[in-house]
């Protein structure tokens, strides 16, 4: 037998496929089947790559199997996360997490009872650029941070399929596209402690989603960052400023870029360019979350980390709300890391 590590995908969509391709092209790993609510699309699928169909059912469930890639609507997250966990299936669902913070904690929890590692797909941490920064605040190039101020976002194209409709996605571009960078805002300063922020629909006509929203979250020590995300940045895709007590770091992605820069306060600047490598994020991805499953280590970002960036979401829609600042660290939040930290390491 194979000691390949056996993958099941269910979803059969853009972010599926891209899924697949992964599987495939990694020599450590096999796609064993494919499973969609449009069977019809799976058999397809499956026989185009030369794989088993399977019904969803199956795909969460049967026993040769080492992994589940979830690649549905946020609306399904839950009912496949979940039996899927409890199977002792390793799981990996896209970003975000879920829908809100009560149904990303149901699969959070999923994964501590069973011990299975639970991964929130979400490749702007393996952005070149970003690797840059990060390694660059480990090395305290530019001293302790003193603040972030950051966007992402795109111009709206995918609101003709489900995005558009609320009971699918749950809410709008704040938890679609801010979940990466929330994500990248922990990643790079640890908790936020509150937030305070406004939502708005100005453009495309989805209500009660919002297509527009910015956030100012309050970390340690009173570090503050600013995160504006949007459906109608027509120019695309995400820029960040991290500035320090000795310096700052600029992630610009905004497309085609692809670049970080080191500036300090006195001094040239040096320019790391990767606007020409091949798009790399989503096979450094993949490759990370298999060496880390071999080496028996949570994959980042955790369910963990997806069910932190849907609560700091809503955070911005409940201080949006009721005009508030919105406490984002409490002793249950404690309480449910520290469990997590005891089953899966982090």
């Amino acid at each position: 037998m194979s000691d390949k590590m056996r993958f099941a995908t269910v979803g059969c969509g853009r972010m599926g496929l891209r899924r697949m391709r992964s599987i495939i092209d990694h020599p450590d790993t096999e796609l064993i089947c494919v499973a969609d609510s449009d069977h019809d699309r799976a058999k397809q699928v499956a026989s185009d790559l030369r794989t088993e169909y399977a019904t969803i059912e199956d795909a969460i469930t049967r026993s040769d199997l080492d992994c589940v890639v979830i690649s549905v609507p946020n609306k399904f997250h839950p009912e496949t996360v979940v039996p899927a966990l409890e199977h002792g299936k390793h799981v990996w669902c896209e970003k975000p997490l879920a829908r809100n913070p009560e149904e990303a904690l149901r699969m959070v929890s999923a994964s501590i009872a069973s011990g299975a590692f639970l991964k929130t797909g979400s490749n702007l941490r393996y952005f070149p650029s970003v690797q840059k920064a990060k390694t660059l605040l480990d090395a305290a190039a530019i001293g302790d941070v003193l603040f972030v101020r950051g966007w992402i976002g795109n111009a709206g194209w995918q609101l003709k399929s489900w995005y558009s409709d609320a009971d699918a996605i749950g809410a709008g571009t704040f938890l679609d596209n801010g979940s990466h960078l929330t994500d990248i805002y922990r990643w790079f300063l640890g908790e936020p402690v509150e937030c305070i922020g406004y939502s708005a629909t100005v453009h495309w006509p989805i209500a009660p989603l919002e297509d527009n929203a910015m956030g100012i979250f309050k970390f340690p020590n009173g570090r503050l960052a600013s995160l504006h995300s949007s459906w109608t940045e027509w120019a695309e895709y995400m820029y960040v400023e991290i500035y320090g007590k000795q310096g700052y770091i600029r992630i610009d992605n905004r497309q085609p870029q692809c670049v970080a820069t080191l500036g300090r306060k006195d001094g040239p600047a040096e320019v790391f360019d990767f606007s020409k490598d091949p798009p790399q994020s989503y096979a450094l991805e993949f490759d990370d979350f298999v060496k880390s499953v071999r080496g028996k280590c949570q994959p980042r970002p955790s369910g963990l980390d997806g069910l932190r960036a849907v609560q700091m979401a809503y955070g911005v829609y409940e201080s949006s709300r009721s005009g508030k600042s919105i406490e984002l660290w409490g002793e249950a939040d404690r309480k449910l890391s520290e469990a997590h930290r005891k089953v899966h390491g982090v």
